[in-house]
């Protein structure tokens, strides 16, 4: 067996172990709870990266739009520039149109005029026939009635002289 001194020191020893013991239970327990806290740091950390995730992946999503958008506003930007070129182009259509329209207002006129004046120049030329035929007619009346006088005096020479011869 163990002396009593022995057992002292055993006891001692045992005490000290004990403190000890207790020592790296307390410091066990902080390790513990620093694993706990670490553990649920990592956690919220892990929760976060995952948000964040998901947060890069709605920023790309709207970096997508975004330059989609970008996209179709510089296709609008084009389109709009196209048809400010078409409404000038129609601009000068419209303006040349109603140039035109002038043009035929007043080529319209003319033609009116002239056609009233041809109208005119038309019955002047029936009138102009007529008398034309008239004298026609009135110069073959003469032309008859000379002949015929011509006619009457032959035979009034004719008369003349055998009236004479008698």
């Amino acid at each position: 067996m163990l002396s009593e001194e022995q057992i002292k020191i055993l006891i001692s020893a045992n005490d000290s172990l004990r403190v000890q013991l207790d020592d790296a239970n307390n410091v066990l327990a902080a390790r513990e709870q620093e694993i706990d806290f670490l553990n649920t740091e990592l956690a919220d950390a892990t929760a976060m990266r995952s948000k964040l995730d998901g947060q890069q992946g709605e920023i790309e999503s709207i970096k997508n739009r975004l330059g989609e958008k970008q996209r179709a506003a510089k296709g609008a930007e084009e389109r709009q520039f196209e048809l400010h070129q078409e409404l000038t182009g129609m601009a000068v259509l419209n303006k040349d149109y109603n140039e035109l329209l002038q043009d035929y207002a007043y080529l319209k006129s003319r033609f009116n005029d002239n056609q009233s004046q041809l109208k005119n120049l038309e019955e002047r030329i029936f009138q102009l026939q007529k008398i034309a035929s008239r004298i026609g007619e009135l110069e073959s009346t003469l032309q008859n009635s000379l002949l015929e006088t011509d006619n009457l005096k032959n035979k009034l020479t004719i008369l003349e002289s055998q009236k004479l011869l008698k």
